[in-house]
């Protein structure tokens, strides 16, 4: 009877202990569900405390989408236009620059030809003058007639030639002149597009620090979420310990007789 009462007393007692522990481990799984559903819902306030607000002015608007994750910028339609206008200026600057820019010596002497419909009138005249005034003095043919001659023409190539260069520098220039507007009107089409730009960053000011909020909220539901998974596991393994050494000490009747699980691991009642 001793051992009897020595089993059944092993028994109530691995049962109270078993049953103190799932006790324990509920109240804790209780408050670990309890803490992350409170951190869980500050994180979602956080969260949405941090969204950008919309802002809209004179110059344009800047509106986000929380679902989506994207933003939309927008000029006004007069900011729009002269956006518009900018682009296409730029466009055919440039192409104008690369029709100049790829033949510079063509473009030269497209400039030489321009002038030199002023300046044939004026050379004639000048040979016209010679040739009167050498037959005045009858020397036209004449050596002293032939060596002005020859001074005079080589006088109107040097001033043909000093056109032609200057042809050429004004076609280089004319070049860098194009592109320069080029790029002028692309940085005013590009700096437009700062106004809606400031006013997204606005809007994010004014909704907070939308990466620091967000990661503060995410960090604490991540905490809150590893706590609970630890509580869960640490019950799940206390359980098992548990129900192991209990059932050690469960008896069991078999033909009259009591045995222990113990017994039945080490024989076979038959």
């Amino acid at each position: 009877m001793a051992g009897l009462w020595d089993v059944l007393g092993g028994a109530i007692g691995g049962g109270l202990a078993y049953l103190g522990a799932r006790e324990d481990q509920k109240a804790a799984r209780q408050a670990a569900e309890l803490q992350a559903a409170t951190v869980n819902q500050a994180a979602d306030r956080a969260i949405a405390a941090g969204e950008p607000y919309g802002v809209g002015s004179l110059g344009g608007t800047a509106s986000f989408d929380p679902e989506s994750k994207t933003a939309l910028l927008n000029l006004s339609p007069e900011l729009s236009d002269i956006y518009q206008g900018a682009l296409g200026r730029s466009g055919l600057w440039g192409q104008q620059a690369l029709e100049y820019g790829a033949d510079p010596f063509a473009t030269a002497d497209m400039f030489y030809e321009r002038t030199r419909d002023y300046y044939t009138p004026a050379e004639e005249k000048l040979r016209s003058d010679l040739e009167t005034r050498l037959l005045s003095q009858g020397r036209l043919g004449s050596t002293g007639g032939r060596l002005q001659t020859q001074a005079l023409e080589e006088a109107i190539l040097r001033d043909q030639g000093r056109r032609r260069n200057e042809s050429l520098s004004q076609a280089q220039a004319l070049v860098q002149d194009l592109l320069g507007r080029e790029s002028a009107d692309i940085g005013t089409a590009t700096g437009l597009l700062n106004v809606p730009l400031q006013q997204a960053k606005l809007g994010r000011g004014i909704g907070g620090d939308l990466g620091t909020l967000a990661a503060s909220g995410l960090s604490s539901r991540a905490s809150a979420a590893r706590n609970l998974s630890d509580v869960l596991s640490a019950k799940e393994s206390t359980g098992t310990l548990l129900a192991g050494a209990f059932g050690g000490m469960l008896p069991t009747w078999k033909s009259g007789n009591l045995v222990t699980s113990d017994m039945l691991r080490k024989n076979t009642i038959s």
